[in-house]
């Protein structure tokens, strides 16, 4: 399979996997200031954007391997990953199944560390579906409206209403495209990847957005109980996708991480 991707700049590679509501555009405010000394790869995870999906329905360990195929021939040396929300449960999984390929990774707000009973996994993932649909087609005209990005954005970004309405307009046609969001959905809620962290041979890094609601700040301490090795840095005045909402400081909290993981 061809999966899209954006590459830009030069040096050791790092890649970037998006979450579930969005795609390889949720980089775009950071992707310059990070490929200033480094080769970064933005990918559409498959079944999201411009990218096919990996299979009939939606498997983590099928979504990695088509990236880790894709990956491999893109890049000849271990690549820094880092994954938020989705793209966390997926870049932690192509981790263990391919370590070869990973140098350090990186977590953002990652999904898949409280698990759900599967039937509300599957109630939820279908209803996500037509609400993100809901959103991206009646939403995005209301943008311009400040309590409308509050209202639409609630929960993914600490302050909805301080976005531009450009900003705003980006994070909802972010599923644009996208045939798998419902089937991720329930996929991640469902799953523990705790055990998946005992697995882990690679070094590993936190970020977290302090005021996230999608996946709270708290789980942070799920992970320490499990990985206490850890390195952790949070964001103040971030919610669940603190690289587009507060850009600069993401960027250099994932430089303190690397650099304390080196």
């Amino acid at each position: 399979m061809t999966i899209a991707l954006d590459t830009i700049g030069h040096g050791e590679p790092l890649v970037l996997l998006h979450g579930v509501g969005a795609s390889r555009g949720i980089w775009r405010k950071v992707i310059d200031q990070l490929a200033a000394d480094r080769l970064v790869l933005a990918p559409d995870l498959p079944g999201f954007g411009d990218s096919p999906p990996a299979g009939a329905a939606f498997s983590l360990e099928k979504t990695a391997d088509a990236l880790a195929e894709e990956l491999s021939q893109r890049v000849r040396e271990p690549f820094d990953l880092v994954g938020n929300s989705l793209g966390g449960a997926v870049g932690l999984i192509l981790a263990v199944r391919r370590p070869e390929l990973v140098r350090r990774l990186i977590l953002v707000a990652p999904a898949g560390f409280s698990p759900r009973p599967r039937l509300a996994s599957a109630a939820v993932g279908r209803l996500s579906d037509p609400l993100i649909r809901f959103r991206r087609v009646i939403g995005t005209p209301l943008v311009s409206v400040g309590i409308a990005r509050r209202v639409l954005l609630w929960g993914t970004v600490d302050a909805p209403q301080q976005l531009s309405a450009q900003d705003a307009r980006t994070m909802l046609q972010g599923s644009r495209g996208s045939s798998r969001v419902g089937a991720a959905v329930a996929e991640v809620l469902r799953s523990d990847l705790r055990s998946e962290l005992t697995r882990l041979n690679r070094p590993l890094g936190l970020i977290w957005g302090i005021h996230d609601r999608v996946v709270p700040v708290e789980t942070i301490r799920s992970i320490l109980a499990v990985r206490p090795d850890v390195v952790v840095e949070t964001i103040p005045n971030a919610a669940h996708v603190p690289q587009f909402e507060r850009p600069a400081q993401f960027t250099l909290a994932l430089r303190r991480v690397l650099e304390r993981l080196r």
